[in-house]
């Protein structure tokens, strides 16, 4: 089963590569000069976040515990805003990292433009690429772009969920699934493409209603959400980025299913049953490693279920164990290449 898992710097060079406590909201202060000279041999990584900062269950968060996980000395600058991006990476820079790490999307301008300012500077952009101000993508040299084979996941938790409906377990009464996606992006696409193929690998006979929006607002995606199982759907499939919490809220409300995406959100409800993973940490451990290696790859770096960066978090225990183990069958199966999910639907 794949594991559950989505400051100013100081007056003197290093001096910010101290070991860094991390919690909830935390704001990094000035550091004083550290008792003990750096470690040049330990690669030195700072992380820039999105405005959700160090919120638990977020690729941020992730990011940071891959990095220890790899043996880097670990910076972490919360950023509260869009507007602290571009400051919170220079800051990154002017401590003198060997990685800079990025998250997000949100940021893919910002990396852009402090990499094209700073060209000796390697940074790494989590699940997304760098983007000008057109919005157009950039492939720099010194940036490695740490993408995901979405489609895998996503056939693997829809395959759980065609196998729910295939036996009636529970509530999944009605054959039918509910899907909750981001207006369409490449990566919501993949998500959206695998999760048909993996239920439709199972159930044939199943259909399913999906709805795409780009709302933020949890108290109307709740509504999509509860929409969608008037109309018959038992399990509810999101991809919706910060809208997440109000379409789960419609399963649980309705003693219906809900299923994830990107981070294990079972900490949101009960009615979550599992989630489609991309295992940030484990791109960002392997990505220190390269680099410490001489191996430093810029531009797309896709990762997939082979290199363990992909998967689904450990089921409720409303799934049966038979159901999972015909799961963890399909991810056998994906890991060897005799199944490939598709990546549009």
């Amino acid at each position: 089963m794949e594991p559950a898992n989505g400051s100013r710097p100081g007056s003197r060079p290093g001096a910010a590569w101290q070991a860094v406590a991390l919690g909830l909201g935390l704001a990094l202060a000035a550091c004083g000069p550290s008792a003990q000279p750096a470690d040049s041999s330990v690669t030195r990584v700072c992380i820039a976040t999105n405005a959700d900062g160090l919120t638990p269950h977020t690729f941020n968060q992730q990011a940071a515990d891959g990095a220890r996980a790899a043996g880097a000395q670990v910076q972490v600058i919360a950023s509260h805003t869009a507007s602290d991006y571009l400051a919170n990476i220079q800051r990154c820079i002017a401590n003198h990292a060997d990685l800079v790490v990025a998250v997000s999307p949100d940021m893919a301008t910002a990396v852009a433009r402090a990499a094209q300012l700073h060209t000796t500077q390697r940074f790494a952009l989590v699940d997304a690429m760098p983007v000008d101000e057109n919005g157009q993508s950039l492939e720099l040299g010194n940036v490695t772009d740490l993408l995901f084979k979405a489609q895998e996941p996503g056939y693997l938790v829809g395959a759980l969920a065609g196998l729910m409906e295939k036996n009636k377990v529970g509530s999944a009464a009605h054959n039918m699934l509910g899907i909750l996606g981001s207006n369409h992006t490449p990566a919501v696409d993949a998500y959206i493409a695998g999760y048909i193929a993996g239920a439709r690998s199972v159930n044939p006979t199943l259909t399913w209603k999906i709805t795409y929006s780009d709302s933020q607002d949890t108290a109307f995606c709740k509504q999509l959400g509860l929409t969608q199982i008037s109309a018959g759907a038992d399990i509810l499939f999101e991809v919706t980025g910060r809208c997440a919490s109000g379409y789960i809220d419609a399963a649980y409300d309705a003693s219906a299913y809900a299923i994830g995406s990107d981070n294990d959100e079972a900490y949101l409800s009960p009615a979550v049953i599992t989630s489609a993973l991309k295992r940030v940490d484990r791109v960002v451990a392997i990505t220190i490693q390269r680099l410490s290696t001489g191996q430093f790859k810029s531009g797309q770096q896709v990762f997939s279920t082979p290199d363990d960066a992909t998967g689904f978090s450990s089921p409720s225990s409303v799934v049966p164990q038979d159901v999972i183990n015909q799961v963890l069958e399909i991810r056998s199966k994906i890991r060897s290449g005799a199944i490939v999910p598709p990546d549009q639907i």
